[in-house]
């Protein structure tokens, strides 16, 4: 019984491991709102996927992961602003397999910035 329980525990050890090194390994893009408005929704479109950030507050930072398996393309962005305000755009690169990438889409008062 004994040698089951300690099985069982290192099974869901390696388990737990295994999701949060998955995060390590997937590549990120992080929305961070500087704007001084509230933004209402924030969408970005990879080539193989579509990410949504939903509503970000003031000051507040919302971070997405996304699959490793994308074609090459850029980040296509949409801010849409509580007062109905809409910016889209474009900017970065992403291609297959890059693991660890993080990404920050700034949006200040006047720029917006993608590093």
């Amino acid at each position: 019984m004994r040698g089951f329980l300690y099985l069982a525990a290192g099974t869901m050890l390696i388990l737990i491991a295994a999701y949060y090194g998955s995060f390590y390994v997937m590549p990120s893009i992080s929305v961070v709102n500087n704007s001084g408005a509230h933004i209402k929704s924030v969408t970005v479109n990879l080539p193989s996927s579509h990410l949504d950030f939903g509503t970000i507050s003031q000051g507040q930072t919302n971070t997405l992961h996304y699959s490793l398996d994308q074609a090459d393309g850029v980040y296509e962005y949409q801010i849409d602003f509580a007062d109905e305000l809409s910016i889209q755009g474009k900017c970065g690169y992403v291609t297959q397999n890059e693991i660890n990438k993080r990404v920050s889409l700034i949006i200040g008062s006047k720029d917006i910035v993608c590093s």
